[in-house]
């Protein structure tokens, strides 16, 4: 059954954390310096003083962002394949969309992942992610996506929000604009919130990852070793009794996540892991169940509900991954 071979090994999941990519502002030394004021040597009066930069502020989900002038509203943007923002507002450098621009808005939905599935679903692998700490907030980003057909650099970042739609930010730019991505980037982490705050830390901590990492490792080992007995077709009695102890492995998973502490970061994630257990459990169960009755119609259901059990899990591990549980 295809399962979660198909991704990393699960033991090695959340090994070691990845460097948060924090960004942190500094002040930079001031050196003060006589000089001597050519206008008046030369009589061509005094000098002026530089002109500020025109800015544009604009407001979506939340926060409030300022760009350069040349950067305008307007009405649509190419569309991101399985990114559909609720309230968007979409801006481009001289209100030219088709190479370069940035969309903001809400991701609908509560899911435990901070991207979509939709999104999710659409691309090879997952992308590359960071917690990066923006002006007075801290976000996910998210860059190397691979989308097929979509030929523009993405660089999407995220803004959770519990009890509420999580806010997105994506940047986008064709290899010819780059700079223009640039420009979308440097604005996002000036974002200002409006109208709430954020009072946690997205930061993966390690005490936490380490108990990730026990568990699941724990699961895998036994759950590979369970999985080779199956491939040489024992009796219907054997293969029950290797089913339950599957069951028995994925139960213990569960109980053992289930005592790990979330923070708010993690919650969702941590609920939404425990249950794919669980339902793998079951699933497992049901095996054991069905290969007693030896009912070849009730197998083949609950093998498919094994299939579809395992899958959850894999997708529950994704999403700590896009929280930042990730290898290095």
């Amino acid at each position: 059954m295809p399962l979660l071979e198909r991704r990393p090994a699960l033991g090695r999941l959340f090994e070691r954390l990845p460097v948060v990519d924090r960004r942190v502002l500094t002040g930079a030394a001031i050196a003060l310096v006589a000089v001597a004021i050519a206008g008046y040597v030369t009589g061509h009066g005094h000098a002026r003083p530089p002109e500020r930069e025109q800015t544009l502020t604009a407001s979506a989900a939340g926060v409030l962002l300022t760009l350069p002038q040349d950067w305008q509203t307007v009405a649509s943007a190419p569309p991101i394949p399985g990114l559909t923002l609720a309230h968007a507002i979409q801006l481009a450098p001289n209100g030219e969309t088709s190479h370069a621009g940035l969309i903001a808005g809400e991701i609908p939905g509560r899911d435990p992942s901070p991207l979509p599935r939709d999104l999710l679903d659409r691309m090879r692998g997952l992308p590359a992610t960071s917690v990066v700490g923006l002006l007075e907030v801290q976000a996910y980003r998210y860059t190397g996506f691979h989308i097929p057909g979509y030929g523009s650099q993405l660089v999407v970042y995220v803004i959770p929000n519990p009890g509420a739609e999580r806010t997105a930010l994506a940047c986008y730019a064709s290899p010819a604009l780059l700079s223009q991505m640039q420009t979308c980037q440097h604005s996002v982490t000036t974002l200002t919130l409006a109208g709430r705050t954020q009072s946690y830390d997205l930061t993966p901590q390690a005490s936490y990852a380490h108990g990730l990492s026990a568990s699941i490792g724990a699961l895998e080992s036994s759950r590979l070793a369970l999985r080779r007995q199956m491939i040489s077709h024992p009796a219907p009695a054997t293969l029950a009794g290797v089913a339950t102890r599957l069951a028995q492995s994925f139960a213990k998973a569960a109980s053992s996540i289930s005592a790990l502490q979330p923070n708010l970061a993690t919650g969702q994630a941590q609920s939404a892991l425990s249950g794919a257990l669980l339902s793998t459990r079951a699933a497992y169960a049901a095996l054991a169940g069905a290969a007693l009755a030896q009912s070849e119609t009730r197998f083949a259901a609950a093998r498919e509900r094994v299939s579809d059990g395992e899958a959850s899990v894999d997708d529950a591990l994704g999403t700590f991954a896009l929280l930042g549980y990730q290898p290095a």
